[in-house]
């Protein structure tokens, strides 16, 4: 069965560089560039594929832990968030919106 990730990130350089390290491990990518692409790419027949959601907390327009909270409301796949936020209080609303595990960058 092949592995399926859906990066979640503004930022284009982050998301290219995540993707080319993930498919190295034939692994395949969707990705968005904000919360309300992610958000309807998992009311997609795609949403299925996904394993596990790798998503940034600061995005324009819809934030991290708002797509999180409306992603919980489609998919239990995990949500992994990325961020350059260290604070215990980041850690913790990510964790309250419903994300499974917290990584910074």
């Amino acid at each position: 069965m092949d592995k399926c990730v859906l990066i979640v990130d503004d930022n284009d350089f982050n998301r290219e560089l995540v993707k080319d390290i993930l498919e190295d491990e034939d692994i395949t990518v969707y990705e968005a560039e904000d919360g309300s692409s992610a958000i309807e790419l998992l009311e997609s027949e795609q949403a299925d594929d996904i394993d596990v959601v790798l998503m940034d907390m600061r995005m324009p327009g819809m934030d991290g832990y708002q797509t999180c909270r409306k992603m919980r409301e489609e998919s239990n796949a995990p949500i992994l968030f990325l961020s350059a936020r260290t604070k215990d209080s980041d850690k913790t609303l990510g964790f309250s919106s419903g994300g499974d595990d917290y990584l910074a960058k």
